[in-house]
């Protein structure tokens, strides 16, 4: 199995990973943000609002993808999980499911619920959301363009 470490991730993470990000995760972040969304600046954003954000970096030092867990609503227990990779990360499947499930399993001893939505057309999200445990739902309109989004939660 190929290995990647985790590590906390610093602005040259980010640039990489804005810069390579998957055209798949590009297009669900627009659908939910508009076209005109900065990437760079949603991923700095998206790991600031995290209680835990990591990025994974192959042995090569590559960044492959970044993901984490922001809070919703700490009184109600609800914790949104989130991750976004590069092309590369397909070369590393067996390896991040097998982290994610660790850090999800983990995430749900701190919350009772973990939600989130995917882009009904990001099939890569969706079979790696089946993986790590979630359960998806029936797709509904979601985003500023409405297009077809699946809710997706895990309950603890």
């Amino acid at each position: 199995m190929a290995k990647v470490k985790l590590a906390k991730p610093d602005a040259d993470d980010l640039r990489y990973l804005a810069q390579h990000l998957r055209a798949d995760d590009a297009q669900e972040l627009r659908a939910v943000h508009g076209s005109e969304l900065d990437l760079l600046e949603c991923l700095h954003t998206a790991v600031e609002s995290s209680e835990e954000a990591y990025v994974a970096v192959t042995a090569y030092g590559e960044p492959i993808a970044v993901f984490g867990v922001a809070p919703v609503s700490l009184l109600g227990g609800q914790g949104c999980p989130w991750m976004l990779g590069t092309d590369t990360l397909e070369l590393y499947g067996r390896a991040i499911v097998q982290l994610s499930r660790q850090h999800v399993a983990r995430w749900g001893l701190k919350y009772d619920q973990l939600f989130n939505y995917v882009d009904a057309r990001n099939l890569r999200s969706i079979a790696w959301l089946r993986h790590t445990g979630f359960s998806i739902f029936k797709a509904e309109p979601y985003g500023v363009d409405g297009l077809p989004f699946h809710r997706f939660e895990r309950c603890t």
